[in-house]
């Protein structure tokens, strides 16, 4: 079960994410430019990839689309913390009541990795690399939260690996699924990752005027085309 091993790879990011600001100096950095490029990624594989794919499977993907668009939408603005703009993060709840909206977002990935790879190996190694690439800001602004909502490191470290890890759980129990159901879920993360993409990392990436943002984007758009062609899909 090689989506296994892709799910374990995507989870590493975000862990690797959420390591930098708890044992290095990188507090302060600007993370304008990785966002954008993974708002780049996450709106390409939706729309170039995930939906295509889930239209090929079955012919029932608007509702289950829109779903996923609007479901991610309130949860997040009921539990979720996400990408913040630099250091300064801006949140709707702090702590462990925000990594429930981080574990179950992790835990769509995974099963999202897995449908795909069972769907065509190509595409579980795209949406693998576009999780990885989105986790990776993600895990930062984790753990700059909890920090910030006084935790200790250790209690950090707890949230940091149990809302990684369950992107491998979410491609566990992927595994069960029905294939018949797999056009609705493609679609379903499709529009996690649109809104995920466009309504939530772009504003965070644009929070200042500048072009290499722009640059960066574009960059993550381009990128998953690509890597379809260079794959074969």
């Amino acid at each position: 079960m090689i989506y296994l091993v892709y799910a374990f790879i995507a989870s590493i990011s975000s862990v690797i994410g959420g390591l930098l600001p708890i044992y290095t100096r990188l507090k302060h950095i600007r993370t304008n430019y990785l966002i954008g490029f993974a708002a780049g990624v996450l709106i390409s594989t939706a729309l170039f990839v995930m939906l295509p794919e889930g239209l090929l499977a079955s012919d029932q993907i608007l509702t289950p689309f829109a779903f996923g668009f609007f479901s991610l939408y309130l949860i997040e603005k009921s539990v979720m913390i996400h990408a913040c703009k630099e250091t300064e993060c801006d949140v709707h709840t702090k702590g462990w009541v925000g990594m429930i909206g981080l574990g179950l977002e992790s835990m769509l990935d995974g099963i999202a990795i897995a449908v795909g790879y069972i769907t065509e190996p190509a595409l579980g190694l795209i949406i693998a690399f576009a999780v990885a690439v989105h986790e990776l800001p993600v895990g930062f602004c984790t753990s700059i939260i909890m920090i910030r909502s006084n935790y200790d490191r250790k209690n950090t470290l707890i949230a940091l690996f149990l809302t990684s890890f369950l992107t491998v759980v979410g491609a566990l129990i992927a595994g069960f699924f029905p294939q018949e159901y797999f056009g609705p879920i493609l679609a379903f993360t499709a529009g996690t990752f649109i809104y995920i993409g466009a309504s939530d990392l772009l504003p965070q990436a644009h929070e200042r005027v500048d072009w290499i943002v722009v640059v960066s984007v574009i960059c993550g758009a381009v990128i998953v085309p690509l890597m379809e062609r260079i794959l074969g899909t």
